[in-house]
């Protein structure tokens, strides 16, 4: 067989398998309104789970104040041609926290793992900018308030409502009202956040029965 045969096969052979897939709208979860975010090709359904998507905090609420926040979501099953997703994890762009974080200021990171109301077990991390450098005790007390802020209000929730509290400004709202007892800070982001462990369908379901 000649180069240019096994050429033409090689590529028929590949134009045959992407005309053996079918096309998958990867959708948010109900609490994000159900949006289609991306669509993907696939042999087979089965193939699709565990895949990740990402899409932006702007494409799903349509303020271009957050093109900064990445939002990831995870294939969990397929139904027909629509691929249902969870919410895993967010960040925001490093290019966004540089700005943030000049010289002579203080930047204070809070990282800490909060457990909803129905079990799922979510890592977060907090960032605050203050204008002026601080101390270490100082830092250590706005880290404490960080902290104690986001888990008085979160572990009252189930996951997906914290979550949409979590990329809200009420949460920032909430940080900075509790933080202002030691330390009148300017800027607070909610940097990142990862789910790191989900309940098995019998403690979502007691949860949900239970309130």
């Amino acid at each position: 067989m000649s180069q240019k045969v096994a050429e033409r096969a090689a590529a028929k052979k590949i134009k045959d398998k992407w005309k053996a897939k079918s096309w998958y709208k990867i959708l948010t979860p109900e609490s994000f309104g159900s949006k289609e975010i991306a669509e993907t090709p696939s042999e087979t359904p089965d193939q699709l789970i565990g895949r990740v998507a990402e899409t932006t905090l702007y494409n799903l609420n349509g303020d271009v104040k957050k093109e900064y926040v990445k939002l990831f979501f995870k294939i969990m099953k397929v139904d027909g041609n629509q691929a249902q997703t969870m919410f895993i994890g967010h960040d925001v762009t490093q290019d966004y926290i540089r700005r943030l974080v000049r010289r002579r200021k203080s930047r204070i990171d809070a990282i800490f793992p909060l457990t909803t109301t129905d079990g799922y077990k979510i890592r977060v991390k907090v960032t605050a900018v203050a204008d002026k450098r601080l101390n270490s005790s100082l830092k250590s007390a706005i880290r404490k308030k960080i902290i104690e802020s986001v888990l008085e209000n979160g572990t009252k929730l189930p996951f997906y409502e914290f979550v949409n509290y979590m990329l809200s400004e009420k949460i920032v709202q909430d940080i900075e009202k509790n933080v202002r007892t030691v330390y009148n800070i300017k800027k607070i982001e909610v940097r990142k956040s990862n789910l790191l462990q989900k309940p098995t369908d019998q403690v979502i379901e007691a949860a949900q029965q239970a309130s």
